[in-house]
């Protein structure tokens, strides 16, 4: 009861300084969900402080802060979430948020000290060993230069709802400020919702995965209704997607079952419209049952397969990305012996659930050299729209990229961009990067590239930035990550870089400021 009191109070002063909070937050950037947006683009779009100039003079290694006990390698994606200048009893305070397998951890990005910590009860068994999937509710759309009509009232103001009146996905109220919220999902399958400047539990947590365990493959958001995915071969689990609506009374499940056919997903579902864009894996396809094998589906809200394309031969675990381009819908993904493909996101595949709008093509032995990753990047400045692959293994010379930063024999970034000439699109191969071992899903901040080079066991990790226009290497972290990372996001916001390592080490580079 005591708990619950503080977090009403800080509700009353948040609300205070409500426009005050949004308009930092909205400029500092912040990091909401995995790869930053539904559509899992990768591009911090509000970032300023990173120039050329600042990475040259004050980007560097901030700190790092070990986050409970190492349990070994990941076996999920992890990626830091950011929210910048909400309120605690300690004033404005900007949060990084990471989870492992049990525990949920909130950090100040600018001290790194430990600011709350929250463990589960339900321990996954070994079979469910992933780091529990978390999303950020999205921030608030405002806009400032909106007027009234002549006449009309302002709307009345409401307070905080009581704790008993707390729903998980309901705002908490405030004139509109309400408390922010992080959602979870524990190994039990349970949806949980924590207030982000207090740990506190918003509400009674509720069912949203069936069964004893179920460990959700990552977490995504499309307005009121979660999404995640679960595999095959841990305590009856399917291989399913999954979607409640938060809105209806009962949280309402929708569930699209692949069958035999896994799920690829590592970071939770690319959503476009509303619609979950997934890649399937092998297995037997079923088209009455909309089960399709070695495809990219397009699966909508009702949980009928909308659209797919089939690739002709076995896709990689690699989460496409949604964008528009000339005001059509489009994704990026995998297509067949390590390719990358661009397919219209309402009609993947086309009428014959074969055609793809453009291919590009690494060359060599697709077991040896496949993209792992992808992101998309549009340049206001110039109208261009690129992609950045994440690949491994070394780049075929037939691939006929214009520029090689030198031999990449383990592994680099290279970029493609989107054209179009008389409608007829294509990846364009720009350049390659210099050899990277085991590279992370890059992003994109202020028109540069920001890629962590993971390492392996023998090789310690090592964080780059890369011009966009020719993948040159303008900043290196050197020997400052003494140990790699594995299955590692990088999160970009308010002139700040973070990752884990593999043993539970979170890390910060940046430009710092003075206390």
């Amino acid at each position: 009861m005591k708990r619950s009191s503080k977090v009403s109070i800080g509700l009353t002063v948040a609300g205070a300084f409500f426009s005050v909070a949004v308009s930092s937050a909205q400029n500092a950037g912040n990091w909401t969900t995995y790869r930053n947006d539904a559509g899992r683009a990768g591009v911090q779009k509000n970032e300023n402080s990173i120039t050329k100039e600042s990475l040259e003079k004050d980007f560097k290694f901030l700190w790092k802060l070990k986050l409970g006990t190492s349990a070994g390698d990941f076996r999920s994606y992890s990626e830091p979430l950011l929210i910048f200048r909400l309120i605690n009893a300690q004033g404005f305070k900007d949060f990084v948020i990471w989870s492992d397998r049990q525990n949920i951890y909130a950090v100040d990005s600018e001290l790194g000290k430990l600011l709350w910590h929250k463990q589960t009860d339900a321990v996954p068994p070994a079979c469910a060993a992933s780091n529990m999937a978390m999303t950020l509710e999205p921030p608030l759309v405002i806009n400032f230069g909106a007027r009234r009509a002549p006449g009309q009232r302002p709307p009345t103001p409401t307070g905080p709802l009581s704790v008993h009146d707390r729903r998980i996905g309901v705002a908490a109220g405030g004139g509109g400020f309400g408390l922010k919220g992080l959602y979870w999902l524990s190994s039990d399958g349970m949806l949980h919702e924590q207030v982000v400047t207090t740990g506190a539990d918003f509400a009674p947590p509720v069912k949203f995965l069936p069964g004893e365990v179920g460990q959700g493959k990552g977490l995504g958001i499309n307005g009121k209704v979660l999404y995640t995915t679960t595999a095959s071969g841990c305590a009856g689990a399917k291989n399913a997607l999954y979607m409640v609506d938060m809105t209806t009374p009962s949280y309402q499940v929708s569930v699209y079952d692949s069958k035999s056919v896994p799920l690829l997903t590592t970071m939770s579902p690319t959503l476009s419209d509303g619609a979950a864009i997934l890649v399937t894996g092998k297995g037997a396809s079923d088209e009455a049952s909309g089960v399709h094998a070695d495809s990219v589906i397009a699966v909508s809200p009702d949980a009928k397969v909308k659209g797919w394309y089939s690739a002709g031969g076995a896709l990689r675990n690699v989460t496409p990305a949604a964008f528009t381009y000339k005001e059509k819908k489009l994704v990026v993904a995998p297509g067949r012996n390590g390719s990358i493909v661009l397919l219209d996101a309402e009609a993947p595949g086309g009428a014959d659930h074969r055609t793809a709008l453009a291919e590009a093509t690494l060359g060599g032995n697709p077991a040896t050299t496949a993209a792992d990753a992808l992101t998309v990047w549009q340049d206001a400045a110039s109208g261009s729209t690129w992609v950045f692959a994440s690949l491994h293994g070394t780049v075929s010379p037939s691939a006929k990229f214009a520029t090689k930063n030198g031999t990449a024999p383990h592994g680099s970034v290279a970029a493609f961009k989107v054209e179009d000439e008389g409608g007829k699109l294509s990846l364009s191969p720009q350049w390659v990067s210099k050899d990277m071992v085991n590279p992370a899903p890059p992003v994109v901040a202020n028109g540069f590239v920001i890629a962590l080079a993971q390492g392996s066991v023998q090789v310690p990790a090592k964080l780059l930035v890369l011009a966009t226009a020719s993948g040159k290497e303008l900043y290196s972290s050197g020997k400052e990550i003494p140990t790699y990372a594995q299955m590692a996001g990088i999160s970009v916001g308010d002139g700040h870089v973070f990752f884990v390592t593999h043993d539970n080490t979170l890390y910060s580079f940046g430009i710092g400021i003075e206390h």
